[in-house]
């Protein structure tokens, strides 16, 4: 079989036009990344009511209203860039983002060698059913199981069951409570990691324990704090004890995900990104937005661990929103992270 010079040319320049074709969308696919954009395309801060993520990082948008088809999903971040000749500049082409130092004023929660575990992180929405009935519930289920445990087990066990029953009937009560009352769960239920540790260290632990030595960890991240709460100074909730996520000037970036684990991946993905702070950023009257959507998580980015001197925002600052289950993760030597 024979082809005429005619043929054979234009066979080689279909196939030469669709190589630069790949080229080019590979080129404007670089330039066009989130991470050429400023704040990875996230527009203005998480704690601003007008503000819009910068993309959705899990796998599967909840919505494809208007506002959803406007968000990108991940792109990979900086990890575009390790295609180039450039790749050994940047940290998150080789062994990860570097992990920074556990800032002052930080308890984190932590094991003990008793084998006392603090409860790990739920990544489940809070439900819009009334707290009142799981509040009055999770009293009687917590002193039932601290019972039996007690009975069953000598005083170092029943230290550690009745911990970690509470511990897990406050993220019950906390997880179940709907905006208008997430302020009363809050006072009734202390998540705080120094309430963990107190009430899981027996007389003859006593002591301080390290946290670097005792880590909790999510994949490579220490969790800093579980649902952190605080007074109100200000705004709409102001003299109530409220969720509190952080406000810092290390800020980098905020997306959505449905997961923690999305979260941490996508900060993975970030160069120089070491501390996430994820929770839920409920408004009932905005819940068509993505960042209100029941279920979705704000994943908010930093490029230094913040202490919770910094979880000032509270909500009903600037809108009437409010904050739940505000969570901290610092990426830590302690948990795998690169030093």
């Amino acid at each position: 079989m024979f082809f005429s010079l005619q043929t054979i040319a234009l066979v080689a320049s279909t196939g030469l036009l669709a190589t630069q074709g790949a080229s080019a969308l590979a080129v404007e696919e670089r330039s066009t990344s989130l991470c050429n954009q400023p704040n990875y395309g996230a527009s203005g801060v998480p704690w601003k009511s007008n503000s819009t993520p910068g993309s959705f990082c899990s796998s599967k948008k909840p919505s494809n209203n208007r506002f959803w088809n406007q968000i990108p999903y991940a792109d990979s971040y900086d990890k575009v860039k390790c295609s180039g000749s450039s790749r050994n500049r940047y940290n998150v082409c080789g062994s990860g983002n570097k992990r920074t130092n556990l800032p002052k004023k930080c308890n984190p929660p932590h094991k003990f060698p008793w084998g006392y575990k603090a409860p790990t992180t739920s990544s489940a929405a809070p439900a819009k059913t009334s707290a009142v009935a799981s509040s009055a519930a999770a009293p009687a289920q917590s002193s039932a199981a601290t019972s039996s445990a007690s009975s069953a087990a000598g005083a170092v066990s029943s230290a550690a069951a009745s911990s970690a029953s509470s511990a897990a009937a406050s993220d019950a009560s906390s997880a179940a409570a709907s905006p208008a009352v997430s302020s009363a769960a809050a006072v009734s239920a202390d998540p705080s990691p120094v309430a963990a540790s107190s009430a899981a260290a027996s007389p003859s632990a006593s002591a301080v324990i390290d946290p670097l030595s005792y880590p909790v960890c999510e994949t490579t991240y220490q969790v800093q704090y579980q649902n952190y709460t605080r007074v109100a100074a200000n705004g709409v909730w102001m003299g109530l004890t409220m969720g509190a996520a952080t406000q810092d000037a290390s800020y980098m970036t905020y997306t959505l995900s449905t997961s923690v684990d999305d979260c941490l991946a996508a900060c993975d993905k970030i160069e120089g990104c070491v501390f996430v702070n994820t929770y839920y950023d409920v408004n009932e009257e905005e819940n068509y937005l993505p960042k209100h959507t029941d279920g979705v998580l704000t994943c908010a980015m930093f490029s230094q661990c913040v202490s919770t001197d910094k979880n000032d925002n509270w909500g009903g600052q600037d809108d009437p929103n409010t904050i739940v289950n505000s969570n901290g993760y610092c990426k830590s030597s302690a948990c795998g992270a690169p030093a």
